[in-house]
């Protein structure tokens, strides 16, 4: 059975203060919470938040099928690339390898993917998804869409054309 998964906690939530702010021009008040002080104009920063708010989303719609957005993207790929191996996997994720061992074998556990051996080269293993992985991918696009219509209809016109294409820039190397 899958385990329900939990929050994203991260380190950039904002807490509120026990003590009472002295200066409110460089705090924020109580009622108000912390000041930012110009963090909101930070690339970074922002990204960061906007990640937070989507995964936690993401997590709580796919809370009862034991699915994180690795493991989605896993399966994905999986099914676009049949016979990939765990290293291409890892590869096409910026994940290390040994993550990736941990994440197939869980996955194979489960029934949702299944490791052959390779006709290319006999010490790799060929991952596929299994007919109960194709079904419950499925079912999770379904819900990923709904996310991303949600997550889509914050933005206005061609700027998640836009945004996409940014986010590329960004993380192409230069």
């Amino acid at each position: 059975m899958p385990r329900p998964q939990t929050k994203i906690q991260t380190s950039l939530a904002v807490r509120p203060r026990t003590e009472p702010a002295s200066d409110t021009r460089t705090r924020g008040s109580a009622a108000q919470g912390p000041s930012l002080a110009g963090l909101e104009q930070l690339v970074g920063y922002v990204i960061r938040r906007a990640q937070v708010a989507i995964f936690e989303d993401f997590n709580e719609r796919m809370a009862e099928f034991g699915i994180t957005t690795t493991t989605f993207t896993v399966l994905r790929l999986t099914r676009d690339n049949p016979g990939l191996n765990q290293r291409s996997l890892a590869t096409a994720l910026g994940a290390e390898t040994s993550r990736m061992v941990l994440i197939i074998d869980e996955l194979e556990r489960r029934g949702i993917l299944s490791r052959l051996a390779s006709t290319l080269d006999r010490r790799a293993r060929a991952i596929y998804l299994t007919s109960e992985g194709r079904k419950l991918l499925k079912t999770l696009e379904k819900r990923v869409a709904v996310h991303e219509r949600m997550f889509s209809k914050r933005l206005r016109g061609d700027d998640k054309k836009e945004l996409l294409r940014m986010l590329r820039n960004l993380a192409t190397p230069v």
